[in-house]
């Protein structure tokens, strides 16, 4: 049988990493909207006319090529994280 203690420090580790991570997830939205809001601004004052939406539209495909295989490796990183925590889980049960 676990030691009573051990298992209250636990559960307050689980609650403090939950607590961290649902701020941090806060944060990250607040950012993300905030970032959403002044793009939109910025679109609808630079795209008046046809040649600026024409230009914005090669900017942006070409930034997205540029960014795809960064964002490709962070999002397999993550999933790279994930199966380890839910190994890690599997291993302890």
């Amino acid at each position: 049988m676990l030691d009573s203690a051990f298992e209250v420090r636990e559960v307050q580790s689980f609650h403090q990493i939950l607590l961290l991570t649902v701020q941090q997830m806060k944060t990250l939205h607040a950012t993300l909207g905030a970032l959403m809001a002044d793009v939109a601004a910025i679109r609808r004052t630079l795209l008046h006319d046809a040649e600026n939406v024409a230009r914005y539209r090669e900017n942006l495909i070409s930034t997205m090529e540029t960014a795809k295989p960064l964002v490709d490796e962070a999002m397999q990183s993550y999933e790279e994280t994930i199966r380890q925590i839910e190994e890690s889980e599997e291993l302890r049960n």
